[in-house]
C-alpha cells in the first residue's frame, strides 16, 4: 500500500509534465444531432420508411457504438437506446430496452450489442438479428459493474466490479463469472494483444496486466479522472473527465486534445473502430465523428 501511495503522490507532481498537447491526430468529419424517428422496423430492429415519422433531436446522448454499419446511441434524456441508420437518417428505439444515466454500450465481434445497467450487476445483450439474449450476471449479488469490455475472438466479457475491486470474466453463456484479477482501484477497462488494461486514477496511469500480473504502467503521472478507455488497431485512447480531454496513450505520456480544439463541450464516452472515433457529448446533445491520424513510426 505504501508503494501505491507513493506512486499516487508522484503522479500529482508529474501530471502536467507528461501530458502534451497534440493538434493533428483527430480530424473532424461529421456528426449527428438526431434523426427521423419511425415506428416501423423490420424483425431485426432496423428502422424502415413508411411508418409514422417525426424529427427527433438527442437530449443527452451518453454512449455510442457502431454495430456492422448501424449506430446505437444511449440517450439518458429519453431513457432509451436508439438505432440510427446513417444512410437513410431513420432512427428507431430499441424495443423493450430502458436505460439510466451511466449506461455503457459495447459491441461484440459478431455484432451483438451489450448494454451495462449501471444500477445493477447485469449486462443485457441483443443479437445482430434483434433477438434478446440471456443477460450476463455478476459473480455476487452485491457486485456493481463500473465498466466492461468484450473480447473479440471469444465473446468473453471482462467487467470491473467497483464494490469488490476485482475484474470478473464472464463466459458468453452468462452463467459463470470468475474474479480473475484483484485491483487497487476501479476504472475503465480495455483489452490489448492478450493483456487487460485498466486506467487507475490512483497511480494516474494505465496498468497493463498479463496472466494476472502487473507488467507495465503506461503514461504514469498523466491521468486525472479517466472515465473511458478504448483500444483500436494497437493504439490506446482515453477520455479524462477532469478536463474532458481525449488522449492517445503512450508509454511515457499522453498526446492530448482538449474540447475547445474539437468543438466539444463535455464528452462522456468514446468509441473507436477502424481508425474512426465517435464521441458522445450529452452537454452538446451531439455525436461527433473524427478520423484518427495514425502515429508516425
Amino acid at each position: 500500500m505504501a508503494l501505491v501511495a507513493g506512486l499516487a503522490a508522484a503522479a500529482c507532481g508529474d501530471a502536467v509534465r507528461h501530458k502534451k498537447e497534440a493538434t493533428t491526430w483527430l480530424e473532424p468529419l461529421h456528426g449527428f444531432s438526431g434523426g427521423v424517428l419511425t415506428d416501423r422496423i423490420d424483425p431485426t430492429g432496423m428502422p424502415l420508411p413508411g411508418g409514422n415519422e417525426t424529427s427527433l433531436s438527442f437530449l443527452a446522448p451518453e454512449g455510442v457504438v457502431t454495430v456492422l454499419g448501424s449506430l446505437f446511441i444511449a440517450d439518458a434524456g429519453y431513457g432509451r437506446v436508439f438505432r440510427l441508420e446513417r444512410g437513410t437518417g431513420l432512427m428507431a428505439a430499441v424495443p423493450g430496452l430502458r436505460i439510466a444515466s451511466g449506461t455503457r454500450l459495447r459491441a461484440g465481434q459478431d455484432g451483438t450489442l451489450h448494454v451495462l445497467d449501471p444500477l445493477g450487476a447485469e449486462i443485457r445483450r441483443l443479437s445482430l438479428h434483434g433477438v434478446s439474449l440471456p443477460a450476463l450476471h455478476a459473480r455476487l449479488p452485491t457486485s456493481r459493474y463500473l465498466d466492461f469490455v468484450v473480447e473479440g475472438a471469444t465473446g468473453r466479457v471482462y467487467a470491473v466490479d467497483i464494490v469488490h475491486r476485482v475484474i470478473d470474466r464472464i463466459e458468453p453463456g452468462g452463467r459463470i463469472a470468475l474474479d480473475i484479477l484483484e485491483i487497487d482501484a476501479a476504472g475503465p477497462v480495455a483489452l490489448h494483444d492478450g493483456a487487460v488494461l485498466l486506467a487507475d486514477n490512483r497511480c494516474a496511469c494505465v496498468n497493463e496486466f498479463r496472466d494476472g500480473k502487473l507488467v507495465r504502467r503506461l503514461s504514469r503521472g498523466s491521468l486525472r479522472q479517466a472515465v473511458d478507455l478504448v483500444v483500436d488497431r494497437g493504439e490506446i485512447y482515453l477520455l479524462d473527465a477532469f478536463d474532458r480531454s481525449i488522449s492517445r496513450v503512450n508509454e511515457g505520456g499522453l498526446e492530448t486534445m482538449f474540447p475547445v480544439q474539437l468543438d466539444l463541450v463535455s464528452p462522456q464516452q468514446i468509441f473507436v473502430s477502424n481508425g474512426i472515433m465517435h464521441v458522445a457529448d450529452p452537454a452538446k446533445r451531439f455525436i461527433s465523428v473524427f478520423r484518427i491520424q495514425r502515429r508516425l513510426p
